[in-house]
């Protein structure tokens, strides 16, 4: 699967200004690093649809209550829920640390497009959802957003197989490694 990388977006991970881009040679150096990247990353994603009930203070999953208001709101008129996850792979990490030992400005520079090229892969994998699920589904909603805690990833992983389908791991600080990797809720509205 070919990836795709965002070039405002890049730049906005860069840390550039809403509007402002990049020079030339940081353009080419973007180039660069998405070239390098392509040769080493293994793009894959899972995602399980589940049925779920809404509390108080946030929705029960299969048995585990997640708290956050702002999810709750997020998933109105919902009535299913998918779990998603997506990752670049190990290869990318690997490419950033490389680059962190011999040449500071791009490791800056792969950290980007990496960032945006994760954000391309989960795009093509809700382009998919829209075909397999009967309903429209709502942008993804990621454990560590607004009220909706970090430590949540713990127990989505206990719904989703990260580790055993994409070799991803959970940290006791509920960091995932590979560093480019995504999970998200994405509520679903049937027709």
């Amino acid at each position: 699967m070919l990836l795709k990388y965002d070039l405002r977006e890049t730049a906005r991970y860069m840390g550039y200004k809403q509007g402002a881009m990049p020079t030339p040679e940081i353009c080419e150096l973007v180039e660069e690093a998405y070239e390098e990247l392509c040769k080493v990353i293994s793009p894959k994603y899972i995602y399980k649809e589940y049925d779920f009930t809404k509390t108080e203070d946030g929705i029960i999953v299969d048995g585990i209550e997640f708290k956050s208001q702002k999810m709750l709101s997020h998933l109105r008129n919902s009535s299913s829920i998918i779990l998603f996850g997506a990752t670049l792979g190990q290869g990318a990490d690997t490419l950033i640390h490389k680059y962190s030992v011999t040449d500071i400005a791009m490791t800056a520079v792969a950290q980007a497009v990496a960032g945006s090229m994760v954000e391309n892969l989960c795009d093509i994998a809700c382009e998919e959802l829209e075909t397999q699920i009967k309903g429209e589904h709502r942008p993804r909603f990621s454990p560590g957003y607004g009220d909706f805690h970090i430590s949540a990833q713990a127990d989505f992983f206990k719904l989703l197989p990260m580790n055993k389908q994409l070799g991803i791991s959970l940290s006791d600080g509920f960091m995932m490694t590979p560093t480019k990797t995504v999970t998200a809720f994405i509520g679903v509205i049937k027709e």
